[in-house]
């Protein structure tokens, strides 16, 4: 168990949580201060504003997934008394060795119970999968599928006279009542066509600010392509009773599916012991689903491949959830889930260590850097092109020469070059960050970039996000 103060921020649920656990630190709030023999398992009491002191532990019986508890009444895990806790240690305060407590011992059998239970469960939902499935599994999933094509049906009309109306003709009451018919495909088991609607009716009510409406006319056309396709998609399920889940594209998803860890290892969408070292890190705001996403790129070493990690922070429990931040150590995972999609699949892990990131490490990155702009570039239009694609792919593209230039407005331009001397035009607000790392250094280093079809020029752009070099990855986003 190695304890930094780094370590004991990244587990904060909040920066305020850092902060009150320090007040309780440094007010002496902290009595009977314990640590087990075998140094795994921290505990202690913590003055509270009740007569009876708090009882908090730290358990790091299994390292990847350490247990904070404590009997205080706050929604946050770990809450200000385990942080402090963790705190008091790092500072050194004393802490006597002890035996570990009865009520933590039977948690520990009943952690370790669930965990059995989980495997079991995981082991029976796979062979489930290729069971062929009973009469009353058919029967209930017809009734889910007639349900769910009954919402879509009810989509169409709502897309229909949206489109019959005319963006320009949709006052604020209109929209609103759009909105309300909406909201009643909740009912209907398809949440992802619902957000996306909402993601209309917001590109909407911005836009009709200027009386300009095309990322509204291109989100009605990405809904238009799903709607075809949930229905396509679910009228084959039906028909045929196929009740196992598609994982050739993120289409269940689309409609709205929510994958859970035991069906993504039933269809043996994971890989066992990877490791995968984070690139590119942002957090944005997706007020149509009233949530904030912390985004993290990671490459895995074993396949090359660029995944994509989201914590998703519902504004109702923003402060109750444990935020994502920038990791700059090798992440080691037991199980790396992947979920279906495109060039940037999402993806889950629980259990993992982290180690320091070897110099090694940055060659071999180097080298699973793709060396073909052209062929990458018809990757990316192939996605692009696709209506329920994601339309902002991301690669790692190697650099063998690179230049600046400025345009015919003036603006900031940077082309990188392949071993054939095929270019790639670098464009955006990381460009100015790019130019002060001298860019005659970057030829030979490899660039993670984010492609967009530019809609004024119609063409293939990307944006760059960090630069990955024999000795460090240079974030531009972090």
């Amino acid at each position: 168990m190695e304890l930094t103060p780094i370590y004991i921020n990244s587990i904060a649920p909040t920066p305020a949580t850092v902060v009150n656990g320090k007040s309780l630190v440094k007010k002496g709030n902290f009595s009977n201060l314990k640590i087990t023999a075998d140094k795994v398992l921290l505990f202690g009491e913590c003055a509270g504003s009740g007569k009876k002191a708090y009882f908090c532990s730290m358990d790091f019986i299994d390292e990847s997934n350490p247990i904070p508890r404590c009997n205080c009444p706050s929604r946050q895990f770990p809450c200000k008394h385990v942080i402090g806790l963790l705190l008091a240690y790092v500072e050194g305060k004393q802490f006597e060795e002890s035996d570990i407590p009865d009520e933590i011992a039977t948690k520990r059998e009943g952690t370790a119970k669930r965990a059995e239970n989980k495997q079991k469960k995981l082991t029976e939902k796979r062979q489930d999968v290729d069971k062929p499935p009973t009469k009353a599994k058919i029967t209930t999933a017809i009734k889910r599928f007639n349900m769910q094509l009954e919402g879509v049906e009810n989509a169409e009309k709502i897309l229909e006279s949206i489109i019959r109306t005319g963006l320009a003709g949709i006052d604020a009451r209109t929209r609103d009542a759009f909105q309300a018919q909406v909201t009643g495909l909740g009912n209907y088991h398809i949440k992802g066509i619902q957000a996306e609607f909402n993601e209309l009716f917001l590109s909407m009510k911005e836009q009709a600010k200027n009386s300009e409406y095309s990322q509204s006319i291109e989100q009605l056309i990405l809904l238009r392509a799903l709607l075809t396709k949930a229905r396509e998609h679910l009228t084959a399920k039906k028909e045929n009773s196929i009740l196992k889940l598609d994982t050739s594209s993120a289409i269940e998803e689309q409609i709205g599916h929510v994958w859970k860890l035991n069906e993504l290892n039933a269809y043996d969408c994971y890989i066992k012991d990877a490791k995968i070292i984070q690139l590119s890190f942002n957090v944005h705001n997706n007020p149509a689903k009233k949530e904030f996403v912390d985004q993290g790129l990671f490459i895995c070493m074993s396949t090359g491949k660029i995944y994509t990690k989201k914590n998703y922070r519902p504004y109702k429990g923003v402060k109750y959830i444990v935020r994502d931040d920038s990791e700059f150590r090798a992440v080691l995972v037991e199980e790396l889930y992947i979920y279906p999609g495109g060039m940037n699949p999402r993806i889950r892990f629980d259990k993992n260590t982290t180690d320091e990131i070897q110099p090694d490490d940055y060659t071999a990155i180097k080298k699973l850097a793709c060396d073909d702009y052209i062929e990458m570039a018809k990757a990316v239009k192939n996605q692009i092109k696709a209506p329920l694609a994601d339309k902002t792919p991301v690669a790692l593209l190697s650099v063998s020469q690179i230049s600046a230039y400025k345009d015919s407005e003036g603006n900031n331009c940077v082309l990188i070059e392949d071993s054939k001397g095929k270019g790639q035009l670098l464009t955006g607000s990381n460009i100015n960050l790019l130019n002060l790392l001298n860019l005659n250094s970057l030829a030979g280093q490899a660039i993670l970039v984010m492609y967009e079809n530019d809609r004024n020029t119609g063409l293939l752009t990307a944006r760059p996000l960090s630069v990955v070099t024999d000795s460090q990855i240079v974030r531009l986003e972090y």
